[in-house]
């Protein structure tokens, strides 16, 4: 790079980042009371997304999920910024990052909420004690402020630089980032939209002086382009992306998008603390009934492991590269130290939180009476009411979807298991499936493995398949493999 560094343009992307679904950025409650963690606040009190966290995403997603030639690495290390100690090439030098990125305030007033869960036992299928825990929540909907800007100095490789942000804007507009914790279970997804893109170029040599300074001004001037809607004169510098010069993506991939009827009904509960309310009622996320992505992971991962468990293996020990794992106790973190074991491993099987249509929005609600279980009475005190979701109808649909990034053959086998055990109704989802509730029926799903898709549909006492069956039986015959003989990837 020139050793003078000027600066010779600037690029500026101005949008509006959408929440698709909740959004978990926040900080430990060290107080004794309220939930335990607690949304990213700014002085007023107002949610927002720190500039740390978004281009953390889009760091890990672009060194991460897409092929990068190695004669750009110079380049994109110019672009990204690095240090010694995790330098993108062998280069020695200390880059400042060209990528400037303002906190994301919200456009409008937003709603939190309050999310609780539990931890359940994997092989007694119960509640464990003292394991409950709550967190707030942004609800999906709101849009947040987007302002970015890249320098483009004297020696910057330009050509690198316009394919990054192609890559970037494409992958926000997409919605294929995802913001804050919990993102394997269905959080922080989000979409940028009425982006545009503006270069001013100060160093074009072929420009009169006038220009440049014009350009300048424009420069200097750009924030009273308001949102990305408004119309100024710095829509005189707005370009068009080209989307065909991106990054490609590493498509090792294998997602699931099933449809499942509710067989009876189906409860993920949720309190509101109101007198006039039930005391159980099904839980909504901006208005629209869900299950969350942690309900649908934690019930995937006790019956994954009780398949492997079936088969002879170490379930337990084989789901920790699919599913994460992080030490639980003190034993654990000990063993870490000692070398006994690894550390903390991020899930790679990534669960969207599933939106269920077609329910009314009025809920038929149950009454109900605890019977003393030795003389076989009502227990005085004990009528308790739900107002769970009510199936049986074609018109209510679960849609479920899943992927596993970087997948082996095995791990896909075993998710077929498990879309077995959900499209028969032996895998109930929710709480109170003593009596009956969270059965499935499984309608339609359609499987994507890398470059082929296969398509399972519901006919009947049959079931239909589109594409080479054989193949997924050879998946389900490498989890066999696996568990048998260890291998099978």
């Amino acid at each position: 790079m020139a050793t003078k560094a000027s600066i010779e343009s600037r690029f500026i992307i101005n949008g509006r980042l959408r929440l698709r679904s909740p959004l978990l950025i926040g900080m430990e409650n060290k107080g004794y009371s309220g939930t335990d963690k607690k949304v990213q606040k700014d002085e007023y009190g107002h949610p927002y997304i720190p500039a740390s966290s978004l281009c953390g995403a889009l760091r890990h997603y672009f060194f991460n999920r897409l092929r990068l030639p190695s004669e750009d690495r110079q380049g994109l290390e110019y672009f990204w910024g690095s240090d010694k100690a995790g330098r993108i090439s062998d280069s020695e030098i200390i880059q400042q990052s060209a990528f400037i990125v303002q906190d994301l305030e919200a456009m409008a007033e937003t709603e939190t909420t309050v999310r609780d869960g539990i931890k359940i036992n994997s092989r007694t299928g119960a509640a464990e004690d003292m394991k409950k825990y709550e967190f707030e929540v942004v609800e999906p909907g709101p849009t947040f402020e987007f302002k970015a800007e890249v320098i483009v100095r004297d020696g910057f490789p330009a050509d690198i630089f316009a394919k990054t942000i192609n890559t970037i804007v494409k992958a926000l507009a997409n919605g294929e980032i995802a913001l804050g914790a919990m993102t394997a279970k269905g959080f922080g997804r989000c979409k940028l939209e009425e982006y545009r893109v503006y270069k001013y170029n100060f160093g074009d040599k072929d420009t009169t002086k006038k220009d440049r300074i014009d350009t300048i001004v424009a420069w200097l001037n750009r924030d009273r382009a308001g949102t990305a809607s408004s119309t100024t004169a710095s829509d005189n510098y707005a370009i068009e992306l080209d989307f065909d010069n991106v990054y490609p993506g590493i498509h090792n991939r294998f997602a699931l998008k099933a449809e499942f009827y509710i067989k009876n009904s189906l409860i993920v509960k949720a309190y509101s603390g109101l007198p006039e309310d039930p005391d159980a009622m099904h839980i909504r996320s901006s208005g629209r009934d869900i299950i969350p992505g942690t309900s649908i992971k934690g019930a995937i991962r006790a019956r994954a492991i009780k398949i492997l468990n079936t088969l002879g293996a170490d379930g337990g020990e084989m789901v920790k590269d699919l599913f994460g794992w992080a030490p639980d106790t003190a034993d654990e973190s000990q063993n870490i130290v000692r070398g006994k074991s690894s550390g903390k491993r991020k899930s790679r099987l990534i669960v969207e939180e599933a939106c269920i249509t077609g329910s009314p929005k009025e809920k038929e609600i149950q009454c109900r009476t605890r019977i003393n279980r030795f003389t076989g009475g009502v227990i005085g005190g004990g009528l308790f009411d739900s107002a769970p979701i009510w199936g049986g109808e074609d018109r209510v649909l679960v849609n479920i979807n899943l992927k596993i990034e970087d997948f082996e053959r095995w791990e896909a086998g075993l998710m077929l298991l498990v879309l077995k055990d959900l499209w028969d109704g032996d895998l109930p989802l929710g709480g109170e499936k003593n009596i009956g509730r969270g059965v499935l029926i499984g309608r339609k799903a359609h499987i994507s493995i890398k470059e082929k898709s296969y398509i399972l549909e519901c006919g009947g006492d049959n079931l239909l398949i589109e594409g080479k069956g054989e193949e997924l039986e050879n998946l389900v015959q490498s989890l066999l493999e696996k568990c048998t003989t260890g291998k099978g990837a």
